[in-house]
């Protein structure tokens, strides 16, 4: 044993001695500093470095350096080994090169083809945070499952437990954390899979965004949605929102030879910017529907194409004044009623009526008497007052009346008005001219009108 280890002992002191000669040998050509100025991580070998070369040599954090390092010396190695002249090693050097690198193109080209729809979702996700304008925010619950878990009618396992989830903080007495927005990424396809989950919304007084498909053109969105007959008078589409027009997510990577830029669902950064905005905003428009961090989208729109995809009911991404934003305040709702066909309107409705079945249910099983009458009036007032106003929720309201139901004691009938505040879409110009001392006296009279 002992004559063993003397012969490693005397094994590894050669190597040391053979190794230190070979560095003497580079004094000339610059000693060790000339080999570290070649080659990339050399520098971690340097026998004057004794502590940074032990730490290189067994840290593990450092394995994947030693893994680099080591073909990297391979190949300088197999090069040195080839005994060519310098231009015969540079051309090898070269191809070697080349080769290389179309094979860690070819790579990450299956990687990003891979891994394309997982980008996808993680980059939309991450355009809601950005457009929240938070820090921290508050009260979102995010959910893992794929587009097709979501569509699947026959196997309703996710859709049930969203459906539980809204419904759990929304069928209670205390409704402070109930949920006021549902964001579901990417075409949910047929009618029968968006009216379930456009009625899940309703039912819990919630608003659905959700994203229309990702076509090349207008046209085609135009003939594909008509086709597809998403709008209905139905009270439950008002609860929904459907955008156009995808968002750039990512320019494509020539270099690795990708065909195409990635576009992602404007749902989720158009939810972002709904959560930020004040609930009688709607998040259109140049002042208030830019989209935070988003370069372009998938086609650009004229003005008539505007307006022919928000007359359909859809919210088209537009990118117009060197910014992204959204150009609708439509739902899927096609009825007479204005009100529900705009989402600002249908989002403070839905709201005031939560708040003031939370504090009703608060005032259950009181003796009603002219003194409950009252406080519940002044409560309500106030809490209407409150909301009243410019840079608030509603216009005007009216309390028509507070009052017991003649017919049934145990219920109290409240009438209440509320006029909201609707966004301004179009603009009228009227100009007159006349040419005289006066325009009974005048030359000539001319009016022009134009309609934006």
């Amino acid at each position: 044993m002992a004559t063993q280890a003397q012969a490693i002992a005397k094994n590894k002191e050669q190597k040391q001695v053979e190794a230190s000669k070979s560095i003497d040998a580079l004094a000339e050509y610059g000693g060790f500093s000339f080999v570290e100025n070649i080659i990339d991580g050399f520098s971690n070998l340097n026998p004057k470095r004794k502590a940074r070369r032990n730490i290189f040599l067994n840290d593990e954090q450092w394995e994947n350096e030693r893994k680099n390092l080591t073909n990297r010396l391979k190949v300088w190695l197999e090069i040195l080994k080839s005994e060519k002249d310098i231009t015969a090693m540079r051309d090898i050097a070269k191809d070697k090169s080349t080769k290389a690198e179309e094979v860690l193109n070819t790579n990450i080209l299956k990687a990003l083809k891979t891994t394309e729809e997982l980008e996808r979702s993680y980059r939309s996700v991450a355009l809601f945070y950005k457009n929240t304008e938070s820090d921290k925010v508050k009260n979102v619950t995010i959910l893992n499952a794929d587009l097709d878990q979501v569509k699947d009618l026959d196997n309703t396992l996710f859709i049930d437990y969203v459906s539980n989830e809204l419904k759990q903080n929304f069928d209670r007495l205390d409704l402070r954390n109930n949920y006021g927005i549902v964001a579901v990424p990417g075409y949910l396809g047929s009618n029968a899979v968006l009216d379930k989950w456009s009625k899940i919304a309703h039912e819990n007084k919630a608003v659905l965004v959700t994203d229309f498909q990702d076509l090349e053109t207008p046209d085609d969105v135009v003939d594909i949605f008509f086709n597809a007959n998403h709008t209905g008078a139905d009270i439950h589409k008002a609860n929904t929102l459907m955008t156009c027009n995808w968002l750039l997510g990512r320019k494509k990577e020539d270099a690795v030879g990708e065909e195409s830029d990635l576009f992602v669902p404007p749902s989720t950064a158009l939810a972002g910017k709904i959560y930020s905005t004040l609930m009688s905003q709607v998040v259109a428009g140049k002042k208030f529907g830019g989209i935070n961090e988003v370069e372009s989208v998938r086609f650009d729109l004229k003005k008539s194409e505007i307006s022919e995809l928000e007359k359909m009911g859809l919210v088209p991404m537009v990118n117009e004044y060197s910014k992204v934003m959204a150009f609708s305040a439509k739902t899927l709702f096609n009825g007479d009623n204005l009100g529900l066909q705009t989402y600002s309107v249908v989002r403070v409705f839905d709201h005031i009526t939560k708040v003031l079945f939370d504090f009703l249910n608060r005032k259950a099983f009181e003796n009603w008497t002219t003194r409950t009458e009252a406080d519940l009036r002044s409560q309500i007032v106030k809490f209407l007052d409150g909301i009243q106003g410019p840079s608030k929720l509603i216009e005007r309201f009216k309390v028509v009346k507070i009052e017991q139901d003649p017919n049934q004691k145990d219920r109290v009938l409240l009438d209440i008005h509320i006029t909201p505040y609707f966004p301004a879409k179009s603009f009228v110009i009227q100009l007159d001219g006349h040419k005289g001392d006066g325009p009974e006296n005048a030359i000539w009279n001319s009016e022009y009108v134009q309609q934006n």
